[in-house]
């Protein structure tokens, strides 16, 4: 399972350091771009809640089969793409088989062991790390086919390795909530709503600095291979903090509130200044805050759903809508405002918005503590 959370994380970030090779072969602007980062985060979106309500009632691990075989094909058809179109409908279909992944496959990984849950972020972590640095090196020297034809026959590889493994026994199924229920049982569990919150707030930051850093980077004469490599510390940076997160174990909405509040100052470097320098520095902070943010919020996810009475996948699914309409609004938006003003200027309009974000976060910890000092009385 974890081998395809890897392999899916390499789909997913390859295309970052590839996005100024596309913007100039095929002559795309920063809108079409933020257009090829946005597509697998609407079809993601449309598919994470769905996806979710299948997995409780069919399985997690026939799902996660078919979402391996689904990376695989959308990878090829990424490689074999020669025009925005077909490559925009690969990049729709590689956000189905990725919410999948995300949903059905940590759902599983759930019910496997709980202890497990948080391992999935130091494993993309490292897929994050491999993928730039694959991609940039691998299509510098042999084109921008060979990477995607790569990574889509390990995909291949992994999905029959999944469908060959042995089946677990399955625990008894247990009724479902439907969808209506579902939203109504868990529109007011502050995790559920702290998971959300820090998905859209983890999804926009990387969407954002996935579109315009490479872009800027290679404004600044910064090559190819180098902006891969870039990306590749940034991700490394991530897979440590993902570890030590891990290790830490369970933690509150109000700790991931003030990690929220680093990350906001973390986007005021390339709101104020866009030279490598503060590039880098934002890459490796933002990268450090969003793992951190992550391991916590999954663990939040899963844990509100049992308090809740409904599949872990479905509150997993929930978050995960999160993210993908984050990645959804946050390139479109972002790159409209960067071609219309500035990238600085859409650095900046994350900023408030994040603090904001900490702030709700940190002080969703004093109505508990009030209780807590009434009963003592």
């Amino acid at each position: 399972m974890y081998a395809l959370i890897f392999t899916a994380g390499m789909v997913q970030s390859a295309l970052a350091p590839l996005g100024p090779v596309y913007a100039h072969d095929l002559q795309l602007s920063r809108v079409q771009v933020g257009a090829l980062f946005a597509a697998s985060s609407a079809t993601m979106l449309l598919a994470a809640v769905p996806i979710g309500l299948v997995t409780d009632r069919l399985g997690a691990r026939r799902l996660t089969v078919l979402s391996a075989v689904l990376v695989a094909g959308s990878a090829f058809g990424q490689g074999l793409a020669r025009d925005f179109w077909l490559l925009l409908a690969s990049r729709a279909a590689f956000g189905v088989a990725f919410g999948a992944v995300w949903t059905a496959g940590v759902a599983f990984i759930a019910e496997e062991r709980n202890t497990g849950l948080g391992a999935t972020i130091p494993v993309a972590g490292v897929s994050a790390a491999v993928g730039p640095a694959f991609a940039g090196v691998v299509a510098g020297d042999f084109g921008l086919t060979a990477p995607f034809v790569a990574i889509g026959a390990t995909a291949a590889v992994v999905a029959l390795a999944l469908a060959r493994s042995p089946v677990a026994v399955r625990p008894e199924v247990v009724e479902r909530p439907n969808l209506h229920t579902m939203f109504r049982a868990l529109r007011g569990n502050r995790h559920v709503l702290g998971a959300v919150v820090l998905m859209t707030a983890a999804g926009s930051s990387i969407s954002l600095a996935n579109l315009l850093v490479p872009l800027r980077l290679r404004g600044n004469g910064v090559s190819v291979t180098a902006i891969g490599a870039i990306l590749g510390v940034g991700a490394l940076v991530y897979i440590v903090a993902g570890v030590v997160a891990a290790r830490l174990g369970k933690r509150g909405p109000a700790t991931a509130g003030w990690e929220l509040v680093v990350l906001a100052l973390a986007l005021a470097l390339p709101a104020l200044w866009t030279a490598t320098a503060s590039l880098v520095a934002f890459v490796v902070v933002r990268s450090a805050c969003n793992a951190s943010m992550t391991t916590i919020a999954y663990p939040l996810a899963a844990g509100a759903a049992a308090e809740s009475g409904v599949g872990a996948g479905a509150a997993i699914g929930l978050a995960n809508v999160a993210w993908a309409t984050s990645t959804v609004v946050t390139p479109l938006a972002g790159g409209a405002i960067a071609q219309a003003s500035s990238d600085r200027v859409a650095f900046a309009l994350l900023v408030p918005l994040t603090l904001a974000s900490g702030a709700w976060l940190i002080g969703a910890r004093a109505p508990a503590l009030r209780r807590a000092a009434r009963s003592l009385r």
